[in-house]
């Protein structure tokens, strides 16, 4: 645990420089009497040292710390503070920082009572004041919030952010273009089958889309599609073969849409749509994979419609490409070593959040985007691998930051500061490219009525934004060429209609009935001939 807080400690206080990680090599060297060191508890200090030896930072030695570290710069809590300040002093501290909230802490107080040759053991919990109790060491307690505020006290630095103007209508015909789109394939879908689950979610949509909230509308309309294209199923395939039929469509499909992907050209501007085609492609082939697989007939119809809909989502986002008229290329091979680089930060944030019992749930989100990012890599989809890893650091982080949260409505703080860095980030990267799909986040953080959703979302956002501009970076000086980028032209996998729908076939009485005529008057000219 102690190699995973060095190593959110050396990608936290990159974030909080603005800096790309990837450009650094951190090598840190602890040096104790104990012959074993571990624990979070040095998360802080290490990020205070790592900030000053890039921005080459005098530290105040007579300053000491304890307080795990939150990839958000936040300090988090920690156990056994009295000792730590004990040892502090006794090793020359003059201000001794700990995280906000532990002023007061409950300590084990033992007392031991002889009575004869008895020894009797009792505890008592007892309150301490950690400023009260540092007086009597002459050290000077102090409640810190963020890594900002400890790096006032060690160096009298402060780190700060720019104000950059960020306002989401800008984005709002492109996010538009996907609702439209989107919306008219859910009604489409409406006229072959009925499902009020279905009904309720358009219902949804139609509120967000009238606020401007398009890439809400076009999420909810996505989830719409699938209890009609659900319910559909369940209306049309009566047995396996007809499965069987249905599956072979969807891979076909499925299979045109990644060789498409594959023969992708990247730019500043396009990664981002490529890899959110990429992500949802690679959700579709999982979900296929689970319809196939299914031992339930009526399970096997659900995963077969959300991998039919994934499909149909991906095309919806690349469906922007042709939005773009400019751009810079990039090579596939900078994507790839980007992506396989957020790939170990993600495994290596992962096995940390675990070890110090990380929030569950958003450690099973990260732990399935880290298997998502690694078939991605597999399948060469290097732009989607390098956003579902950030996704997976994301929420492996987050899930840190809400181990000690005793009630969501905690979270607010947190929220509104993940709000303005995202904002801060989409407005740095609009200098250099238009980042729809960070400002897609930023809208559907904006509109999530879950806190913990809302902080996910922003701190995506801020990531995707800030992949964006390190990419861009990387071409800094690049001429701009004009660009025609193509749409995929998916087509669909002929299938045998059925006899029931033959037979449905408007007309199909008339052909009947000429093709009998026809058949007799044939039939007479036979006889009459012989």
């Amino acid at each position: 645990d102690m190699q995973g807080s060095a190593q959110l400690a050396a990608l936290t206080a990159c974030d909080l420089l603005g800096l790309d990680f990837t450009k650094y090599d951190f090598f840190y060297i602890i040096e104790a009497s104990s012959p074993i060191v571990g624990g979070p508890s040095a998360g802080g200090v290490m990020t205070i040292a790592t900030i000053s030896a890039l921005k080459h930072l005098t530290i105040n030695k007579t300053v000491f710390m304890t307080g795990m570290i939150y990839p958000d710069g936040f300090i988090g809590p920690v156990g056994g503070i009295p000792y730590k300040l004990e040892a502090a002093a006794n090793n020359g501290a003059k201000i001794f920082l700990i995280p906000k909230g532990q002023r007061v802490v409950s300590v084990e107080e033992k007392k031991e009572i002889k009575k004869g040759p008895f020894v009797f053991i009792t505890t008592n919990i007892k309150q301490v004041d950690l400023v009260e109790y540092g007086k009597k060491f002459n050290v000077n307690v102090v409640e810190v919030e963020t890594v900002n505020d400890a790096l006032k006290y060690y160096t009298g630095y402060v780190i700060k952010k720019p104000e950059i103007p960020f306002n989401i209508t800008k984005y709002s015909d492109l996010l538009k273009k996907l609702a439209i789109r989107m919306k008219f394939e859910t009604m489409e879908l409406a006229k072959m089958a009925e499902n009020e689950k279905a009904k309720q979610f358009i219902e949804d949509a139609e509120k967000n889309f009238k606020e401007g909230n398009y890439y809400t509308a076009t999420s909810k309309y996505f989830t719409a599609k699938i209890f009609f294209r659900y319910q559909y199923y369940k209306d049309t395939i009566e047995n396996d073969s007809e499965l069987e039929a249905e599956f072979n469509a969807v891979e076909n499909e499925l299979n045109q849409l990644k060789e498409f992907l594959r023969n992708e050209k990247l730019g500043i501007e396009s990664f981002q749509l490529y890899g959110a085609a990429e992500e949802r492609a690679t959700f579709a082939e999982d979900y296929l994979n689970s319809a196939k697989t299914s031992n339930n007939f009526d399970d096997a119809l659900y995963y077969l419609a959300f991998s039919k809909e994934r499909v149909e989502s991906a095309k919806v986002w690349l469906s922007l490409l042709n939005t773009i008229k400019e751009d810079i290329p990039i090579k596939e091979e900078d994507i790839k070593k980007r992506a396989e680089f957020y790939l170990t930060q993600a495994q290596s944030i992962y096995v940390y959040a675990a070890s110090i019992h990380g929030y569950g749930d958003l450690l099973n989100e990260a732990g399935k985007s880290i298997e998502l990012s690694r078939n991605q890599l597999e399948n060469g989809f290097y732009a989607g691998a390098a956003i579902s890893a950030i996704d997976a650091i994301t929420k492996a982080s987050i899930s840190i930051e809400l181990i000690d949260v005793k009630k969501l409505s905690d979270l607010d703080t947190k929220i509104e500061s993940a709000k303005n860095s995202a904002k801060l980030a989409i407005g740095e990267a609009e200098k250099v490219a238009t980042p729809v799909l960070a400002a897609a986040y930023f809208e559907f953080a904006k509109t999530a009525e879950n806190k913990a959703v809302q902080l996910s979302y922003y701190k995506l956002s801020e990531r995707i934004a800030k992949l964006i501009l390190t990419v861009s970076k990387s071409y800094h000086g690049r001429e701009i060429v004009k660009v025609s980028y193509e749409l995929p032209n998916i087509q669909p996998h002929p299938q045998k209609p059925k006899i029931s729908q033959i037979l449905e076939t408007p007309g199909f009485e008339v052909i009947l009935a000429i093709s009998c005529i026809l058949m007799v008057l044939v039939y007479k000219v036979y006889k009459k001939n012989r």
